[in-house]
């Protein structure tokens, strides 16, 4: 699962699959459950709150008609010498009143779920007003004649009533996603959206998105920018509602400033349970990974990582780079002699906790003196777009060893954290951590 996100804190992995919306279109769910702004100002009803009454047609001959009386459904046609029958076609969940113009009772009616018929038995004859109403669609009426003795039909259509909304955005290009969401609160008292409808997207261009064609009701939105380093807006708003164009400001969120571990305790880190620090370094066994807390040491774009770590067991030294969470990130490897394929140098997407390789895998056997176990040696990642420059140093002659870079086509994780990962029950020690921008004057150059 994702890191639960926030309006204050909260960057999806902008991956970007633009298309136009005709009709439906497929789509990833949107992001998240909770941490969402209301656009339409909280006079919504899609969170919760007393519900109004259902839409029901009223009497127009209020001076003529004596009484409404609620009649119930039947399939059966009931016709007299003496009295007609009235059989209406429409919406289900539609309400339908049956009012006669010269005066009297008037009859209402509801139509069952999964019907689209109404039958109304025992009329005089004469002329009434047939009118229908429901929730969300344009009402509709007709005038009918009632004969003795036979069944008048009548269908009222009512259409569904949709709404256009248009979102402004202070980015140029990007996409939202949006659907249909329920809410209610959790016992924090925070408000959770489940999605109800289908996630649709759709391009958003020279700062603008059209949504057409949209249901009352309330939906869940997710803006995001093409270009790096912008929070993704998780946001709802509900229609009907006081406007149907929405302006959102998109925050951008890029990282500055040099991490640099000082490995005194773990407290400033997400990690695994049983990792340890001693003797100001890190002490790594077992599969997981360890990501600052710190948000402003989660959006690295292009960015220098350099490290020194030591093989315990001869397995392999493993880092997560551009990382969302400890399940989304890019996994680079450097294998020992005990590995399933020794001394190469790997990369991995993983997405969602599965691993998948990327790039070439690039031999590092003519450096296994470098990389021998129990020696610690400094590993240095330069990460620029979609390619990873991998580098180690040797702690004895202090000579820079390049190893290859690792490419991804795919450009998966183009902003995120950096940290320390355990793929394949890896024990290592490291003491250096530093993750920096080349323009920084203290980014180190190995």
């Amino acid at each position: 699962m994702l890191r639960r996100l926030s309006l204050s804190a909260a960057l999806a992995v902008l991956m970007f699959s633009l298309h136009a919306l005709t009709g439906s279109v497929c789509a990833q769910d949107l992001v998240g459950g909770a941490g969402r702004t209301d656009l339409s100002g909280g006079a919504s009803s899609g969170g919760g709150g007393a519900r109004t009454p259902p839409r029901r047609p009223k009497v127009r001959n209020t001076a003529t008609t004596t009484s409404v009386r609620t009649v119930t459904r039947t399939k059966t046609v009931v016709v007299t010498p003496t009295t007609g029958t009235l059989s209406v076609a429409t919406e289900p969940g539609a309400a339908i009143l049956v009012e006669p113009l010269k005066g009297g009772a008037a009859l209402e009616g509801t139509v069952e779920k999964d019907e689209r018929q109404f039958i109304f038995n025992d009329l005089k004859p004469g002329r009434y007003r047939v009118a229908a109403e429901m929730d969300g669609y344009t009402e509709d009426e007709k005038e009918v004649v009632v004969a003795a003795n036979k069944t008048a039909p009548v269908t009222l259509n009512l259409k569904p009533i949709t709404y256009s909304v248009t979102i402004v955005a202070n980015v140029p290009a990007g996409e939202v996603r949006y659907a249909l969401v329920t809410g209610s609160k959790d016992a924090s008292g925070q408000t959770k959206y489940n999605v109800t409808g289908e996630t649709r997207v759709t391009p958003l261009q020279n700062g603008r998105a059209s949504l057409p064609n949209l249901r009352a009701g309330t939906y869940g939105v997710d803006v995001r920018s093409a270009e790096v380093g912008y929070q993704t807006l998780l946001a709802t708003f509900t229609l009907p509602g006081q406007t149907t164009t929405y302006d959102v400001k998109l925050v951008k969120q890029l990282s500055t400033k040099t991490l640099m571990a000082t490995w005194v305790s773990l407290d400033a880190w997400e990690t695994k349970a049983g990792w340890r620090v001693t003797s100001r370094k890190l002490s790594v066994s077992g599969r997981g990974v360890a990501l600052p807390r710190d948000e402003s040491y989660r959006y690295y774009t292009d960015f220098r990582l350099v490290s020194n770590v030591k093989m315990l067991n001869g397995i392999a030294a493993s880092y997560a780079v551009r990382a969302t969470d400890d399940q989304n990130y890019y996994l680079i490897q450097i294998t020992g002699a005990k590995a399933d394929e020794p001394y190469v140098l790997r990369g991995f997407v993983v997405k969602n906790g599965v691993a998948q390789r990327f790039g070439s895998t690039i031999p590092v056997d003519g450096f296994t003196g470098t990389l021998k176990q129990n020696q610690f040696f400094s590993v240095s990642i330069e990460a620029t777009g979609n390619k990873f420059k991998v580098s180690i140093t040797d702690s004895e002659t202090g000579d820079v060893l390049p190893l290859g870079t690792l490419e991804d086509p795919n450009r998966n994780f183009p902003i995120g954290a950096a940290g320390i990962a355990v793929r394949d029950n890896e024990q290592n020690e490291f003491e250096r951590f530093i993750v920096c921008t080349s323009e920084m004057s203290d980014c180190p150059k190995g």
